[in-house]
Order: C-alpha cells, then structure tokens, then sequence
C-alpha cells in the first residue's frame, strides 16, 4: 500500500468523524424543549413529536439515501445531507410560529430528518470500503462522532439559546465563539432561538460539506495489505442485493436483535436523567470550579462519554472474536446492568451504571453495520445497512412509549429497567442465532465448493472413462 493511499484511508475516516459529530446533534433535542415552549406556550407533547418524526424520518430515508450512495458514492450523497440538515435550521427560524407547530415537524422532523438520513450512512459504507481489515473498529471510530455529538452540544446550544440581552449587552460575535466551543458560560443571557437556529443552520451544512469533501470509494477490488500471520475472524461474503439480503434468514435475526437491543436502550437511556436524579437527591459529582464543563461529569455527560467509547471499544472486539459473539457478551452485560440498576443507592453505583450502560449500548452502531458488511458485502452496504436500520426506527418508537407506559402505571422504574433487562437477554439469545445461521452459511460456502469440485473432478473422470472405451473395442476388433 502506497503512502497516498495510506493517507486516503485515515483522510476518509477523519472526513467521516466531522460529519457524524455533525449529526449526532440530533440526540440533544432535549434543549430545545424549553425555549420552545416557553416561547410559544406548546405543552411537551407538542414539542416531542418534532423529535419523534426526525428519528422516523432518518430510519425510513437511510433507504433511498444508501441506494444513491451505492450508486454515485458517498461524497455527493453526504453533501445532500448537509445541505437538507443545514437547511431545516434556516427554514425554522423563519417559519415556525405559535400557531404553526407543524412548521417545526416539517422543518427539524422531515427535513432535517431526511438530512441526517442522507448523509448518516455514507461515512459508514465509505470507511469500510477503505478498511475491510477493521470493520468494526473503523466502524466504531465513524460512528463515535455520532454518540458524542450531543454531548459536546448541548452545553454551548444550551447557553446560546437563552433571549438576548438588552441593547448593549447583546453577545458579540467573538463571545458567540467562545460560548460555542464550551469555553465560556456567557454573561447570562443568548443569542436568541431564532439567531441560533440560523448559526447552526449555517454551521452544520458548511461542517458536513467541509466532511463531505473527505470521502470517496476506494478502486473496485481495491484490498490492503494482510499479513499473512493475521487471523481473519469476521469471512467476507459475496455482495449481495437488498432483495436477496432480505430473503435470507440471517438478515431477519439481524433486524430483530437490533429491535431488542435498541428497544431496552431506549426506554432505559430516556429516563436515565429522573432516575439518577432521584437516587443522587439533587447531587452532582462535579465538583465547583469545573463551570461548563461541568456537564461532561453528570450521569448523563458519563453516559454520553461512554457511548461513544463503546461504539470504537466494542467494534475493536468485534475484529478480534466477530460479531455475533461480541453481541451476546455485549447484551448479557448489558441486561446485568438493567437488573442491578433496580437496587443502586449510592452516587458511586451512579457512575459506574452510567458508563457501563452507555457503553454496551453504543457498541450496537458499531456491530450491526459491521456484521451487515461481513454477511452481504460492502457493494451494497449503504442500501442494505439502510433496511437493517429500520429497525432503530421500530425501536425509536417502542423504547420510550413503552417505558413511559410502564412508569406511568407503577410510578416507579422498577419494573421499566427489569423489561429492559429481559430484553437485552432476549437479544443475547438471538446473537447465538446469528452465529449459528452464520457458521452453517460458512460451512455451507465451504463444503459446497468442495462438493462442486469433486462433481467436476468425477465428470472428467467419466469423459474420459468413456472415451477410452471405443479405443480399447476397437483394439479387439482388430486383432
């Protein structure tokens, strides 16, 4: 592998961090609640469903998109969704008004949905192209991006959002800058929703494009180097066409172990705030001085910290003992955790709970693009990733409407955190299908070869049998 194409590998992969980091902007909604309502007097459910039609609209789109990034490559695609995500802020901040709540579904829910399904899947597809030796790390390292997004977020949107200050004490451009990089706190007061709307607006489609720039697909055939003293744990299939992944019975477990992983993660990462807020009474584990950056050492910041570790920690296993079998270790720690989270009282289990759940759970982004590449090829990875993605759409929905539900009738999370610990198990079961479905289209791959071979062995065999038949007659005749 030449120096230029050592150098394209890792360009790609940092062009794919800078658009995930991007999108990941996604998980922190939750700071637009606030403003929002305060502003327009919208009661929370008004404001949830922009969240909810965002995340469906990303789940349904990631089908299209992968189909055109398989087609035309991920640079053109990624560059799509930049613009669309870029262009949901800046219709937002003109549009959406008291009486047009809808203005807000179609813009951040539709648009900027769609906008972060475009270009979601090509970072993935992209890098994987370029490192078929380290799926699920590179895989894991894209998607990191993603997982800390809102955490880095947050903090600064948080603050910018807050109305703008009178006359003199308005924010200046460099205060903007400051407050935005999580340097400052600010002086108390923002730029206003509808300015930052237009500043994000404008930062994410010139981030992501700046990203898109990045990416491109490797040569057709294009391999690097292995060692021949390597151990290739995760066998590359042939490519496979979205029609034909999805009659096979190893996509199906693919889509529904996503569904039960997905699902538990959810409906216990949605409530985590109120339920670690409730143990800690009101405590921090941040200590005074630490100001802003205080937000990275609550139970949410920990969570978020760890998810995206998770997704590069448990992609990197995943290359060194494949998928399946880091799914159901993954899924067993996972549901141990739900269950012990019932009987947690001290700030100390707050932690801990907080990291080993954010980091079983962000491994599921790093896993299932990974074995979706190994199983059906990379060719088509952004279409048939798309259709297996599905799935978090499903679990989107499921997650926090039934942990609600659950809460809602017992007001307690007891019984919320043991289903989602069920769950989880019931996931590790079904990573024990995949392996097994896995293992038998291996075997199967390999023994029908060998199978085909000895028929063709046996056939030219025959041919010959037969044409040595008509000399040896012909030799008795003669004599």
């Amino acid at each position: 592998m030449t120096e230029n194409q050592r150098s394209s590998r890792w360009t790609v992969l940092a062009g794919a961090m800078i658009v995930q980091i991007i999108l990941g902007t996604v998980y922190a909604f939750s700071v637009f609640v606030k403003p929002l309502e305060t502003e327009f007097g919208w009661d929370r459910t008004t404001t949830q469903w922009a969240f909810s039609i965002a995340l469906l609209t990303f789940a349904a789109v990631m089908i299209p998109a992968g189909r055109l990034q398989d087609k035309i490559g991920p640079r053109k695609v990624a560059s799509i969704g930049g613009v669309l995500l870029g262009l949901s802020f800046l219709l937002g901040s003109f549009l959406v008004d008291e009486t047009r709540p809808w203005s807000l579904y179609l813009t951040y829910g539709v648009i900027g949905g769609a906008g972060i399904g475009f270009a979601y899947v090509c970072p993935i597809a992209a890098a994987m192209k370029w490192f078929p030796d380290k799926k699920g790390l590179v895989t894991g390292l894209s998607v990191a991006g993603f997982g800390a997004g809102a955490l880095f977020f947050a903090g600064p949107a948080s603050t910018l959002l807050l109305p703008s200050g009178p006359g003199s004490e308005a924010m200046g451009l460099s205060q903007i800058l400051l407050v935005a990089l999580g340097i400052t706190q600010g002086s108390g007061f923002g730029i206003g929703w509808k300015m930052f709307f237009i500043l994000h607006g404008i930062t994410s489609a010139v981030a992501v494009l700046l990203g898109a720039t990045l990416l491109r697909n490797p040569e057709p055939g294009w391999q690097p180097p292995v060692s021949p003293t390597k151990r290739v744990q995760n066998r590359p299939h042939a490519d496979s066409e979205w029609q034909d992944m999805l009659n096979t019975p190893l996509a199906c477990m693919l889509w529904i172990t996503f569904i039960f992983g997905a699902t538990s993660g959810l409906m216990a990462i949605g409530q985590w705030k109120p339920l670690t807020s409730a143990i800690m009474n009101g405590k921090t584990f941040a200590p005074a001085w630490a100001g802003g950056f205080a937000r990275f050492l609550e139970p949410v910041g920990i969570l978020a910290i760890f998810n995206a570790i998770g997704r590069i920690f448990w992609g990197k296993v995943s290359d060194l003992i494949d998928r399946p079998r880091a799914m159901m270790i993954m899924f067993l720690f996972q549901g141990m955790a739900f269950m012990l989270l019932v009987n947690i009282t001290s700030p100390a289990a707050v932690f801990i709970a907080s990291a080993w759940v954010g980091l079983n759970f962000g491994g599921i982004f790093a896993l299932f693009p990974s074995a979706t590449a190994d199983y059906f090829g990379t060719k088509n990875l952004g279409m048939n990733y798309g259709w297996i993605f599905t799935a978090y759409g499903v679990a989107g929905i499921l997650g926090p409407v039934v942990g609600g539900v659950l809460f809602d009738a017992t007001h307690a999370y007891v019984i919320a955190f043991v289903f989602a610990g069920i769950l989880c198990f019931i996931a590790a079961g079904c990573s024990v299908v995949i392996w097994s479905l896995a293992r038998s289209r291996d075997n199967h791959a390999m023994y029908g070869n060998e199978i085909a071979a000895l028929q063709e062995i046996r056939h030219l065999q025959t041919i010959a049998e037969s044409r040595a038949v008509p000399a040896a007659v012909n030799k008795e005749c003669a004599t």
